[in-house]
């Protein structure tokens, strides 16, 4: 008999839970940063776009994570690590990584399906 195995997709880094296509997706958490850590440990692409959440990121997870604003475009089995600000921000809000400190936020997970 043939084993099933998941196909390994791309893991992201994403600033807010973006759905890049119609499809099926998943959404996970909150994780821990222990948790989100080890998703990132064999690489990963960033895709977060603003300087202050790529160093909030990156002093949060111990670990770079560079601005690069682009379109991550998720094929199934792709998975990103979400920055999830829990509340609303004011219109054009641009925050630093000290700003973002003090507002509510977790992680998740976010997993094309199909």
């Amino acid at each position: 008999m043939a084993e099933c195995h998941r196909v390994k997709g791309k893991v992201y880094v994403l600033n807010a839970p973006v759905l890049s296509d119609y499809g099926d997706w998943r959404f996970e958490g909150p994780i821990s940063v222990a948790e989100a850590v080890e998703l990132l440990s064999e690489g990963f692409i960033s895709a977060v776009g603003h300087v202050g959440a790529a160093e909030f990121l990156s002093k949060r997870l111990g670990m770079p994570v560079s601005v690069q604003r682009f379109r991550a475009e998720m094929q199934p089995g792709d998975r990103a690590l979400v920055l999830r600000i829990k509340c609303r921000l004011d219109e054009g809000a641009i925050l630093t990584a000290e700003e973002m400190e003090k507002l509510p936020v977790e992680l998740g997970i976010l997993t094309r399906l199909a």
